[in-house]
């Protein structure tokens, strides 16, 4: 069996959850609160007693359709509304002979094991595979399944060796084939272990004596069980427990399948787990792990629970998102699953290395904790994810999508465009770097970071001055940058190329950027010639001299260039170290520095 469909309703903190279509392999996310775990116990309680949700469950195999069982395809259950067909299905469920066929199994997050109770084996008590298993063995605790599992593998062992023996005593000369009918009841839970643990073998358990298991390490060296990091000891025991019996078209509901896992190890459990009965059961994983909703979100079977009650459908299938920016779609995938477990995430410029993101970040969590930076790459990238962003937004419900873009080559009218829908902001300096050229906090960071002892001449006061004239020096760059960002988002038009600028006089820049212009007048708009961008240059340079004497130039200039160069000619530091330490004392000592980077959080917030 499997469920189809299922809707809950007034099952607090759930209000209204609806999921239709569900396949075999069904991911479920949502914020701490939103009602996982909720979901989960109304699953099991409904499949073993007066359901409390509307479900529809599809048979998977012949004897379900049964007019004793199912009737048919499907079996639909109401809500407070006890279900005969349900109860008998159910209560036929009884399991010899290692077999669980067509009912539930739940692993719950409560996954920690106590002290184990080690019971003496009961040579005369025989094969406990032989005896029949409660129509809910698996709808009970996993803790206590695991307790009951060590003992059940020492008396299992037991009831072999009596069974070798007996046999043997019969048929004295036939022990070899005895031994294959009587095959080691370990054996399977030593592949499981190697299988998932390369390199490391389970040992033989000696039933006379029930204890701890043990293991042989890649050394040869001989250890306990527990010696296994926390993650490898939960692996194994969730694939014992499950492995014990033979389960087939059941539902297996697994709480945070991640917990205490590497994501790596937490692969290999669900491939494992998904192996069992030949593929016939299904699995709805309840997770936090943004890898697990990130790599299945495409199959369509990946929800998110909005823990905002509206009255609407709390439940949303991610794969809704319309695909038609690929580019953007794949660059963003693998924060899916940080959308679904709550976050509200900051999209910048830059890459994943990027300093950015460790000083957007250190500034973002003295305002809201739940704030994730994301760097996405170039600024064409964030303009384009800008035109989806309210799409994702409406599938992925109730997650909160923000950006954060340079001004680089920006109007103020383009700014107010750009800006509109609220979901980008811009900075109001030219660069991050911009807000890092504050004389006094250089000193504090110079302090800091004992940059004065190298360099006596550091104080206040030269700082200013030397970080002056490093942006009086970076006219001609600025000019160049300027006319680049002008032409290219004003026009359209491949930037002239002009080589290295650093070294050439103004009017030679300007002269080659007229040329650069002259040779793509061709594909060029109407709007544009040299005498036009002749004047434009001429205005510009003039402009880049006013801001130097009203300390604008500040906001305007590059301030990349020209941080890189204080920080290594005045300051003489690493750009990486002085960053990080600015952004810590400008927090704590002098927050007016970065007034309007905190003011862009605390919109966001």
């Amino acid at each position: 069996m499997k469920i189809k469909s299922l809707k809950i309703t007034d099952f607090k903190p759930i209000k209204n959850l609806e999921l239709n279509n569900l396949g075999e392999i069904v991911i479920i996310a949502g914020a701490n609160g939103s009602g996982k775990t909720r979901l989960k116990q109304a699953i099991v309680q409904s499949l073993q007693s007066t359901p409390i949700m509307d479900m529809v469950i599809e048979a998977s195999r012949k004897e379900e359709e049964d007019p004793k069982y199912f009737n048919g395809l499907h079996l639909e259950v109401k809500k407070g509304q006890p279900n005969q067909l349900l109860n008998n299905y159910i209560n036929s469920r009884k399991y010899g002979s290692g077999r669980y066929v067509g009912s539930l199994v739940q692993i719950d997050s409560s996954r920690s094991i106590q002290t184990l109770k080690y019971n003496p084996v009961n040579w005369l008590g025989g094969d406990p595979d032989d005896t029949e298993s409660p129509s809910n063995f698996y709808f009970n605790p996993f803790s206590n399944r695991w307790q009951d599992f060590v003992n059940y593998i020492h008396q299992k062992s037991a009831s072999r060796d009596k069974k070798l023996a007996d046999e043997l005593k019969k048929n004295p000369s036939t022990g070899e084939d005895i031994i294959k009918r009587n095959p080691d009841p370990l054996e399977k839970y030593k592949n499981i272990f190697e299988d998932l643990l390369p390199g490391k073998k389970l040992l033989d358990i000696d039933p006379a004596q029930p204890k701890e298991f043990q293991y042989q390490d890649e050394s040869g060296q001989t250890l306990n069980f527990r010696s296994l990091s926390s993650g490898e000891q939960e692996v194994i025991k969730v694939l014992f427990d499950v492995a014990r019996k033979e389960i087939k078209h059941s539902i297996i509901l697994v709480d945070e399948p991640e917990l205490h896992l590497h994501p790596t190890l937490t692969f290999k459990l669900i491939e494992a787990l998904k192996a069992i009965g030949e593929h016939t059961n299904q699995f709805i994983f309840l997770t936090h792990s943004a890898d697990l909703i990130s790599t299945y979100y495409s199959t369509g079977n990946v929800f998110f629970i909005d823990s905002v009650q509206t009255g609407a459908n709390q439940a949303h299938r991610l794969s809704d998102l319309n695909h038609s920016h690929h580019e953007v779609v794949q660059l963003i995938g693998q924060n899916l699953g940080l959308f679904a477990v709550g976050k509200k995430l900051v999209f910048i410029e830059g890459e994943n290395s990027s300093i950015d993101r460790l000083t957007y970040h250190t500034i973002s969590q003295t305002i809201d904790k739940e704030l994730k930076i994301t760097p996405i790459g170039s600024v064409l990238n964030l303009m384009t994810l800008n035109k989806i962003e309210e799409q994702i937004r409406n599938t992925i419900f109730g997650i909160d999508i923000f950006m954060i873009r340079d001004r680089d080559g920006l109007d103020n009218n383009q700014i107010d465009v750009i800006e509109k829908s609220g979901r980008v902001k811009c900075l109001k300096r030219r660069h991050i770097e911009n807000y890092f050229l504050d004389e006094e906090v250089l000193f504090m960071v110079a302090e800091q970071l004992y940059l004065t002892r190298m360099n006596p001449t550091l104080t206040i006061e030269y700082i200013k001055n030397e970080t002056k004239r490093i942006a009086k020096e970076s006219i001609n760059f600025n000019l160049f940058k300027n006319a680049k960002d002008y032409l290219s988002l004003n026009y359209h038009l491949k930037h002239p190329k002009v080589k290295k600028v650093e070294v050439k006089t103004i009017n030679e820049i300007k002269k080659e950027i007229i040329e650069g212009v002259q040779t793509n007048l061709n594909s060029l708009s109407n709007e544009l010639d040299t005498s036009k961008i002749s004047e434009w240059l001429n205005k510009e340079e003039e402009n880049l001299v006013k801001m130097l004497d009203s300390d604008e130039w500040i906001n305007n200039f590059q301030g990349k260039l020209i941080f890189t160069k204080v920080c290594a000619d005045v300051l003489k530091g690493d750009a990486l170290r002085v960053k990080q330490a600015y952004v810590d004392i400008a927090l704590d000592r002098k927050p007016s520095a970065i007034q309007d980077l905190l003011d862009i959080f605390n919109a966001i917030k």
